[in-house]
């Protein structure tokens, strides 16, 4: 099953180029490939962000495991038999 787009060589890249100077014409030509470029170099700074944001996120996601492990150690198991306290109710009842 031959490849759809295959390997494209240097004759193929002169005619696209040759059909795209005449439909555009040679003023239109460098307009466009401004905004191309511009378009690419906003595509890779929103790369670059998103990974930056990813990275920040992941980073603080970390951070935040380790600052609650170091600050609320978990509690020792109570002993086998003996009842375990009941913490007392925050809005005034009792438990």
């Amino acid at each position: 099953m031959p490849r759809l787009f295959g390997s494209i060589g240097l004759p193929e890249i002169l005619i696209l180029l040759v059909i795209v100077l005449l439909v555009f014409g040679p003023r239109r030509l460098p307009e466009m490939a401004k905004g191309l470029g511009q378009s690419v170099r906003e595509f890779r700074k929103g790369l670059r962000d998103m990974r930056k944001d990813i990275e920040d996120d992941e980073q603080g996601a970390k951070g935040a495991a380790v600052s609650a492990a170091a600050t609320n150690p978990p509690a020792p198991p109570a002993p086998q038999g003996q009842p375990q306290p009941v913490e007392a109710a925050t809005n005034g009842e009792r438990a």
